[in-house]
């Protein structure tokens, strides 16, 4: 059985063959389902979120530019619908220091996971969503400059900026959270 690469089944979808879209969600689901949670904390906006990502890439499949790669295009489409999101909670919700807690891990669970997972945890909570959202991307969607350039709609150099100045605030945050 062929293995179809994922610019090759964008194609099929845009030429109508939409059945194969499930392919896409399956190679994708659990990756950017993982991207939204991480960034939001939120299973059923992170469900919204995914969700919302394949119905737009099936309206928008006719502005798939086949020069490009599938994959930061997709993250891209993502990365719009979160950034909506997150726009729109700030708007109702204000993050205090008190709701850290809240935003990581669920405090019955703290036994359950490493102390250096906890930190991270809490630290990634203090970051600005949009940091937090970068470093996402970075380590564990493993994304490269590049494509997290494309998926921002930002030069190469500012997303190597960004990344550094987010996984800087990281580390003086994980310096910060007694063990």
């Amino acid at each position: 059985m062929t293995v179809l690469t994922d610019e090759l089944l964008l194609q099929k979808i845009i030429r109508g063959e939409t059945q194969v879209l499930g392919v896409l969600y399956k190679r994708y689901s659990t990756l950017l389902f993982n991207y939204f949670y991480r960034v939001t904390k939120d299973y059923n906006a992170s469900n919204d979120l995914l969700m919302e990502t394949f119905a737009r890439i099936h309206k928008y499949r006719h502005s798939y530019k086949p020069s490009r790669k599938v994959r930061p295009w997709i993250f891209q489409i993502g990365s719009n619908l979160l950034k909506d999101h997150l726009k729109k909670i700030s708007k109702t919700i204000s993050i205090h220091e008190s709701d850290v807690q809240q935003i990581g891990v669920q405090p019955d669970r703290y036994s359950e996971i490493s102390d250096r997972q906890r930190r991270t945890q809490q630290a990634m909570a203090r970051l600005k969503l949009s940091e937090r959202n970068i470093v996402t991307q970075y380590y564990l969607l493993e994304m490269s400059y590049e494509a997290i350039a494309e998926t921002e709609n930002i030069t190469v150099n500012n997303a190597r900026i960004k990344v550094c100045r987010a996984l800087k605030k990281l580390k003086a945050l994980l310096k910060d959270i007694k063990t």
